[in-house]
């Protein structure tokens, strides 16, 4: 099994703390939507030794990310659906990467702004023209249930796609493409940190924001020189008490 390197890994759970600002700047939660995929308990306590990132500048992408007035580019595209699992990571101009991920009726969305140097590494890795000399009679057909589709953009805006089996053994020139978007999808899915708009918000009395069990909670109360932020549930008799710098670890976004 080939071994992940650790500094990708690292990149969401050290950086520094995120831009402070309001409710405006907190996204919207979608129907079903999840804070993130859960990581487990050994990995979690493993990675609490650890301190520096392979890739420092990572920052919230807050609000629209329009590029001299017109939305970013796409560059790369890396789909997989793998029985009832959607899962999509996105790369564009500018260093905006969104992860979009589906299971059932619950749904992550997540998006992040990498360095300049980090986007360049993955468009190093995947590029329409690597990509567009592996012969796709060396791959494993896709079937139904379980598909990945990596889609790379050229400068001129068209696109080279290959299809194949997730599960499948990639030739090297695939792999080398594949691998590192791979890890920068499953670092977003864990993240509670940089990828939430939750993080780094102020709240303020009547805000209100949806929990991870979708519940609708409504800021009551910001005490202990508002370190310490009261909620009251809005669909049952339940009260919290969050740090504040907890708050994306419990809730998904904004209400509507």
């Amino acid at each position: 099994m080939r071994r992940r390197p650790l500094g990708i890994l690292l990149l969401f759970l050290s950086l520094p703390a995120s831009a402070q600002h309001d409710i405006n700047q907190v996204e919207t939660a979608p129907p079903g939507a999840a804070v993130a995929t859960p990581l487990p308990e050994a990995q979690r306590r493993k990675m609490k030794h650890y301190e520096l990132p392979e890739l420092a500048g990572a920052r919230q992408a807050l609000g629209t990310q329009v590029i001299d007035g017109h939305l970013p580019k796409p560059l790369i595209d890396f789909i997989i659906h793998d029985s009832i699992v959607d899962q999509r990571l996105s790369l564009f101009e500018g260093g905006l990467v969104v992860v979009k991920m589906k299971s059932g009726e619950t749904t992550i969305f997540k998006k992040v702004l990498i360095p300049a140097d980090a986007l360049k590494s993955y468009a190093g890795h995947a590029n329409a023209a690597a990509l567009r000399e592996i012969d796709s009679r060396q791959l494993t057909p896709p079937d139904l249930d379980r598909r990945a589709r990596l889609r790379v953009y050229d400068a001129s805006g068209t696109y080279v796609e290959r299809e194949f089996h997730p599960g499948s053994v990639l030739p090297k020139t695939l792999g080398d493409q594949v691998m590192p978007l791979q890890d920068l999808l499953r670092v977003i899915s864990v993240d509670r940190g940089v990828t939430s708009s939750v993080s780094g918000y102020e709240p303020q009395v009547g805000d209100e924001l949806v929990a991870d069990d979708q519940k609708v909670y409504r800021v009551v109360r910001v005490v202990e020189q508002g370190d310490i932020v009261e909620l009251k549930c809005l669909d049952a008799p339940t009260s919290l008490y969050v740090a504040k710098k907890e708050l994306a670890n419990y809730f998904v976004g904004k209400a509507k």
